[in-house]
């Protein structure tokens, strides 16, 4: 399978999206609604560090700024095309080379993480675990969102997607198996985007629908024990 280079993507990532899920709506909808699931679960704590691992273009960092105002913002991602849009367009995000990342031991309070996993070969994604809990301070947290492969919307979305083509989706109890192994201990997991935007009138009942292993997606909160 072909690894897809999504500096060949950077320029139109958000134009592609746009087109694909022109009949669900304005996908600024779904940065806004994982931050602010998150911002929810994490009962409002402050944190110092924040950073956005796989941040591409930067399309959620506007939103980590809104709902954690007084963090200090920081990004990560292997498209250089993409950092570089999102350097431009966040400019109070501090965007990170691989060079700094590896140093910073022990730094971070708060990882978030979207739809990366299932971009990353399974052989790979370990080392890619390792790697976050060397930079994640003790006992602070990572929030992971990823697609649900049990939701054939999802499956035929992320099939048709042409920077997609590499995806390996993983479910809930893959990813948290993964974690686990590696020293993290999963404190919260739900299942969510049960509505697309134009139904989002509707989200207040995914209160009451987050066992269901049907929703778009999911996200699970791990906190680091060792």
């Amino acid at each position: 399978m072909k690894k897809v280079n999504f500096d060949e993507y950077a320029n139109n990532y958000n134009k592609i999206l746009q087109e694909q899920h022109k009949l669900f709506g304005n996908i600024e909808y779904y940065g806004e609604y994982k931050i602010k699931i998150m911002r929810k679960i994490l009962q409002y704590q402050e944190y110092i560090n924040i950073l956005e691992y796989g941040c591409g273009t930067g399309r959620n960092l506007k939103y980590l700024k809104k709902y954690f105002p007084a963090s200090n913002l920081y990004a990560i991602d292997i498209s250089k095309e993409s950092m570089n849009i999102a350097k431009r367009e966040n400019p109070f995000t501090k965007i990170l080379t691989i060079d700094e990342f590896n140093k910073m031991s022990d730094f971070f309070d708060l990882i978030f993480i979207a739809g990366v996993f299932h971009h990353i070969e399974p052989s790979s994604r370990e080392e890619v675990v390792k790697n976050l809990q060397f930079v994640l301070r003790y006992s602070g947290k990572i929030v992971v969102f990823e697609h649900n492969p049990y939701n054939f919307l999802t499956r035929k979305m992320v099939r048709e997607c042409e920077f997609d083509q590499d995806a390996i989706l993983l479910t809930k109890k893959e990813l948290i198996k993964l974690f686990k192994i590696l020293g993290f201990k999963p404190i919260y997991s739900r299942y969510c985007l049960f509505f697309p935007p134009r139904l989002k009138f509707l989200s207040f009942l995914e209160n009451f629908l987050g066992w269901l292993p049907l929703g778009g997606q999911y996200f699970v909160v791990f906190k680091k024990s060792w």
